[in-house]
């Protein structure tokens, strides 16, 4: 017996619109006579691995999830040479030949139909031949294969898959499609060691929202229910869920790192089956076959995005993490005032519309200031809560064990901020995503807006200002306000 991929009997292909990268590849049987329309239906599940037979039909799931009739049935013809293998990742089907008449150490040539196929499933062919010859001792080959996906059932790809084995030519890596499935043929009778691996993207699904439910699990307010949640809470990786993983989740949402410690990114445990809900730690992360013989399907891990508690991330492209979103708005408030070049002033940073506020996050913009500090008001909000990217960036990150909500008027925090130029605050100070996504949460961890206003004061008649300085030498300024535009004269007397 022995398995080929029809991507390996191709030498060049092209197209004029697909990437040669992108193009797929099968085994046909079938005669090119056969009408276009039948012929386009045979790959129309290219993101799902599967078998399939000589007229294009999936016949059964790759790899089996369960051990119903139908799948042994679909694995045994296809070890059989009846039916082909399509394995997303891979761009290409498998197909098993067997020794069937032939003898040992004789050379049988067979005919070899092999398609190419674009984008839009267009189709080209190719004939050619393979040489099988039956050795009376072979060495026999079996197929790894499993499944990563989510605590959701959500697949993710591009996850690193790694087969490790006492052989030269291992370890050897293979990568998971869009279908979160991944398979590599192997050698039997040796020992096989199965671990997966996906670093980057540290950001991707982790929000303010996830210290909101650290912080009540920490409190014993609301207990994590699943041993993968607190997986994910373990941002720092020392097998516990404790106030240090706050920081270091706080410092990533606020751009003042852009990973945590010991690469954590994801984390590949085999199974929740093991595992205590209510402490995890250690978790199996290697999958061990011993003196395999057959082909083992099922070998499969969950995928944990580290930070990301509620499980929002997006694990590709064509699946976007979807989360409780409305149009509430949680509003802030500064008073319009004005700044002199040097000026070093108080911002107070008042309730407009702060109603059940679990949390909120973004990131804030100075155009001609400085950030200098924080002070807190009716929230706790320190040097903690705050990152500095820049001395005109800044970003913000605020999570309440429980929601609040506090009086219009009411000063939140104050920002101290000192003027680069003279101007006013209504054009220094924007709230927006640009480092740190501008959100808010209410009790029931939906996600909203929060935004800033700017509150000018009425003016009833024209108001003369205080010249500064005062005293003052050579010169000084003056400043007024007046209900409208209007000319003004300005004369010393």
């Amino acid at each position: 017996m022995v398995e080929l991929w029809a991507i390996d009997f191709m030498n060049k292909s092209y197209d004029n619109c697909t990437d040669e990268s992108d193009l797929l590849y099968t085994f046909d049987d079938w005669a090119p006579r056969i009408a276009d329309t039948v012929i386009q239906t045979r790959l129309v599940n290219v993101d799902k691995a599967h078998y399939f037979n000589s007229k294009g039909q999936a016949v059964a799931a790759y790899p089996a999830r369960s051990t119903n009739s139908v799948e042994k049935a679909a694995e045994a013809s296809y070890l059989a040479g009846n039916l082909q293998l399509w394995i997303p990742e891979n761009r290409s089907a498998a197909k098993v030949w067997v020794s069937g008449d032939i003898a040992p150490g004789v050379k049988k040539t067979v005919d070899v139909h092999v398609t190419v196929w674009d984008k839009k499933f267009n189709h080209d062919y190719c004939w050619t031949t393979l040489d099988l010859i039956y050795n009376s001792d072979p060495i026999l080959e079996s197929i790894i294969s499993g499944s990563v996906v989510t605590a959701s059932n959500q697949p993710v790809n591009n996850v690193a898959v790694t087969i490790d084995a006492n052989i030269t030519e291992y370890p050897k890596t293979v990568s998971t499609g869009l279908a979160g499935t991944y398979g590599l043929t192997v050698g039997t009778g040796e020992d096989y060691q199965i671990t997966a691996s996906k670093d980057g993207d540290y950001l991707n699904g982790v929000s303010t929202l996830d210290l909101v439910l650290i912080q009540r699990h920490i409190l014993g307010l609301q207990v994590f229910d699943s041993p993968y949640k607190l997986i994910a809470a373990d941002a720092n990786n020392d097998g516990k869920v404790t106030a240090s993983d706050l920081t270091d989740l706080r410092k990533l949402i606020l751009g003042i790192t852009n990973a945590l410690p010991k690469n954590a990114s994801w984390r590949f445990p085999i199974s929740a089956q093991s595992m205590d809900a209510t402490n995890p730690f250690p978790f199996v992360e290697q999958i061990a076959i011993s003196q395999i013989l057959t082909n083992m399907s099922n070998q499969n891990f969950v995928a944990v995005k580290i930070g990301d508690v509620n499980g929002n991330v997006s694990t590709n492209v064509s699946n976007p993490a979807v989360e409780g979103r409305s149009n509430r708005n949680v509003v802030m408030a500064v008073a319009e005032q004005t700044v002199v070049a040097g000026e070093v002033v108080e911002i107070p940073v008042t309730a407009a519309n702060f109603s059940d506020v679990a949390g909120y996050q973004f990131t804030m913009n100075l155009k001609g200031g400085s950030y200098v500090g924080v002070n807190a008001g009716a929230l706790d909000i320190n040097a903690s809560n705050v990152g500095v990217i820049a001395g005109d960036v800044v970003t913000m990150s605020y999570a309440s064990n429980e929601a609040t909500s506090i009086n219009a008027g009411e000063v939140l925090f104050t920002l101290i901020v000192k003027a680069d130029k003279a101007g006013n605050v209504s054009e220094m100070i924007t709230l927006n995503s640009g480092v740190t996504a501008a959100e808010s949460y209410s009790s029931d961890l939906t996600v909203g807006k929060v935004s800033l206003d700017v509150r000018t004061a009425p003016v009833a008649g024209i108001e003369l200002n205080q010249n500064e300085p005062n005293p003052f030498k050579g010169q000084t300024t003056v400043s007024f306000v007046m209900p409208e535009a209007a000319t003004a004269t300005f004369e010393c007397i």
